[in-house]
């Protein structure tokens, strides 16, 4: 992101001395450096939104399988405790966003600027602050709320602040932003940028995680009405949507930027295959779970849209140049059907690695915050809240269609939802297929009212207790804040599986 707009790659952190922000350009700086915090490390990133964040949403639900030992495990099997890293550093780097954005705000009135620019400024720095406040509710409900320019690693007892606090300061954020973002940005300022269409989707998305769905639907209908004004489309082919040849989708709201060359990312290093003729030498560290991927329909072209049933690049041993065969085992299936074959654990998606411009080991991968695939389906969600399932169903069948899916009420097998709560079973699978791995899953079931039913399937598929319970919607704090924090601390007891 940080290359992709015409500023100095300096980046400023909440160290910053007040001498720093005395100038426009400073002002500048300060706003890239807090836009480089949603992927720390520019460079090597995978940290927050360029990988680590999938640990604590799809992960923590039905959606990934982790082979990798340790905390990975701990997350994709429900037995995690307050020590996990994927907690501690993704707390951190969100509030770090938060409190760069704090300092930045704090500063900006001092500096001499034309009051738009200021206002524009101003207006990104809320955004991202907004932004970082709905993952943390997301993930731990009441936090502590801070809004002035402190450090947030020195705050000791700060009160925790609700769900319904937090979200008054993100909706007047995501307001401000509306009012004052444009709906593109000229060329000059590059790309990456927070535009008017994020922060109404922003918005339009909190007000759904509180049911609000009368206001949810006046923002949502925003980002349609910006989509029939030619700013958004959604591509014909899903598959183009990850191309690397497409990195600004015209379906991309927001977005996360990479150059192979000059700020790389290792989404595609933790996301791919491990051993692949075309994808070489990648990790399948973040990988699908067999019991997710059997959800899709046979029919549904997005269940091709991962690496199986392949022969492997690596020789199996000092004889021979083949490599293994990775074979999709049926269910039930336990045992290689000959020494020539492994059987796959999980399943890598393709979004990361779909037509690879370049093989290296950074990757030049766009990731995708907001998509105008999630806003159709939120507007099914939204119709089906508000007018039942027959308003609901047109956009629901817009995303099956456009990828190549029988549409509900076109056959006996696709009866279309009748009911409210069909309806929402149907939602709760098609944003599962629709947004794998997008960062989605967890939030979606809980939102949706399917998180303990779900989740307790799939440990149950995977042969182990089905041990969800209502109480862990919020994970633990980390356990370094439970030590500066008697209220988390406190709260962590009932958190825990």
């Amino acid at each position: 992101m940080v290359s992709c707009t015409n500023l100095e790659p300096e980046l400023y952190s909440d160290l910053t001395t007040k001498n720093a922000y005395s100038t426009e350009s400073d002002v500048e700086a300060a706003l890239t450096g807090t836009y480089a915090k949603l992927k720390p490390y520019p460079g090597d990133a995978y940290l927050y939104y360029a990988g680590y964040l999938v640990m604590i949403t799809d992960y923590a639900a039905d959606m990934g399988f982790s082979t990798a030992a340790g905390d990975p495990t701990k997350m994709s099997n429900f037995t995690y405790d307050d020590n996990n890293r994927y907690f501690r550093l993704n707390w951190n780097n969100m509030y770090e966003v938060i409190s760069n954005a704090n300092i930045l705000l704090s500063k900006i009135d001092d500096v001499e600027m034309e009051e738009s620019k200021r206002n524009e400024i101003k207006a990104q720095a809320r955004f991202l602050r907004a932004l970082s406040y709905r993952d943390l509710t997301d993930s731990w409900g009441p936090v502590p709320l801070i809004t002035t320019a402190e450090n947030p690693t020195e705050t000791v007892n700060y009160p925790l602040s609700s769900v319904e606090e937090v979200d008054q300061l993100i909706i007047e954020d995501c307001k401000f932003a509306i009012e004052h973002l444009p709906e593109e940005w000229a060329a000059e300022y590059g790309i990456g940028r927070a535009s008017k269409g994020a922060a109404l989707t922003l918005l339009g998305k909190v007000y759904m995680r509180a049911h609000d769905y009368t206001n949810a639907k006046i923002y949502i209908d925003q980002v349609l009405e910006l989509r029939d004004e030619g700013y958004y489309a959604l591509n014909p082919d899903f598959k183009n949507e990850w191309s690397d040849n497409n990195k600004i989708d015209m379906g991309l709201i927001f977005g996360i930027f990479h150059e192979s060359a000059q700020n790389g990312g290792e989404i595609t290093n933790h996301f791919g295959p491990s051993d692949h003729k075309e994808v070489q030498n990648r990790w399948q560290y973040y990988a699908v779970s067999l019991p997710f991927w059997r959800k899709y329909s046979d029919s549904d072209p997005r269940k091709d849209f991962f690496y199986f049933d392949y022969e492997g690049l690596a020789a199996r041993d000092g004889t021979t140049s083949n490599g293994f065969f990775y074979k999709m085992p049926d269910v039930g299936e336990n045992t290689p059907p000959n020494d020539t074959t492994r059987l796959l654990q999980n399943v890598s998606t393709k979004k990361y690695s779909y037509e690879m411009v370049s093989n290296s080991y950074l990757d030049g991968r766009t990731i995708q915050v907001f998509r105008m695939a999630d806003i159709i389906l939120c507007k099914a969600e939204i119709e089906n809240a508000l007018s039942g399932p027959a308003a609901a169903l047109p956009y629901l069948n817009e995303i099956r269609t456009r990828a190549g899916a029988p549409a509900y009420g076109s056959s006996p097998e696709f009866v279309a939802p009748s009911s409210k709560e069909e309806m929402i079973d149907a939602l709760v699978d098609e944003r599962g297929f629709e947004l794998v791995f997008e960062y989605h899953r967890r939030a979606d079931l809980i939102r949706l009212g399917r998180f303990e039913e779900v989740c307790n399937d799939y440990l149950s598929q995977r042969g182990m207790e089905p041990i969800v319970t209502s109480n862990m919607r919020y994970f633990p704090y980390p356990l370094v804040e439970t030590m500066i924090h008697n209220e988390m601390a406190a709260e962590n007891a009932s958190r825990l599986p």
